[in-house]
């Protein structure tokens, strides 16, 4: 148990846990029961990062720049570089093949640059209207139920590639792992939104079908597109999610 969070930590994070953690094949499949839990951890982060800079009396527009910066930096760029491969390859390719080969190439492309633009800028936007708790909310559950999507994405997935680091994760999930991350994603979700008295349950109805519904489409599309999954896909759709759940609490708080 303690070795696949630590695995879920490290692969998902900046942070190393330990130098000497060794990862054997087929440990990184059982850590995705933990992505939720670190997605969490990131929005943990976040928020007391937030809570810092209000103290220090920094501007709200210049705090939430910093905030979508350090949400990059705690997660090496990962999931965002995912998302201007994906877009690339989508763009520049007109069979699977070519694809999935313009997304393997290390350069990027126009396409990438604008999503990289679009998401983030979303991102700050999203948060220049959301403020204290509402914010706080705003935080845990983008982070927590973004990365619970990645395991709804790998869940009996077909990878869309021979070789590549996803592939240890596509289509090894079991259902119990599902089952676990999903309570665990679900169960986070529900008590920091039920935390605000207005509109909780319309909160946590639209960031629970909005993701799930998202991703269901997303993989559908994928399929068509590229064949099947791949590890710059799932960081695609965690990106877009994250965005969205941020969106959704824009539009229920009822902040102008």
């Amino acid at each position: 148990m303690l070795k696949s969070f630590i695995n879920a930590v490290q692969f998902l994070t900046i942070v190393t846990v330990s130098r000497k953690h060794r990862v054997e094949e087929g440990d990184l499949a059982k850590s995705m029961v933990y992505f939720p839990v670190v997605g969490f951890l990131i929005g943990f982060l976040l928020v007391y990062a937030d809570k810092a800079f209000r103290l220090i009396v920094l501007p709200d527009s210049i705090g939430n720049l910093l905030l979508v910066l350090l949400a990059v930096l705690l997660t090496r760029a990962l999931h965002i570089d995912g998302l201007a491969d994906t877009l690339d390859g989508l763009m520049g390719g007109y069979d699977h093949e070519s694809r999935l080969a313009i997304m393997k190439d290390s350069r990027i492309g126009t396409a990438g640059v604008l999503g990289i633009i679009f998401v983030l800028f979303l991102k700050y936007l999203c948060l220049n209207n959301l403020f204290n708790s509402e914010k706080a909310a705003a935080l845990y559950t983008a982070l927590t139920l973004s990365r619970w999507s990645q395991t709804l994405m790998a869940f009996e997935g077909n990878y869309g590639r021979e070789e590549g680091m996803a592939k240890a994760f596509v289509g090894h999930l079991r259902t119990s792992g599902l089952a676990y991350a999903s309570i665990v994603a679900i169960g986070l979700t529900a008590f920091v939104i039920a935390q605000e008295e207005a509109r909780a349950v319309f909160l946590i109805l639209s960031a629970i079908i909005g993701v799930v519904l998202f991703t269901l489409i997303a993989r559908w599309y994928f399929a068509r597109k590229l064949g099947g999954v791949t590890g710059d896909v799932i960081g695609a759709v965690s990106e877009l999610n994250e965005g969205l759940v941020l969106l959704l609490f824009v539009v229920f708080t009822g902040v102008n």
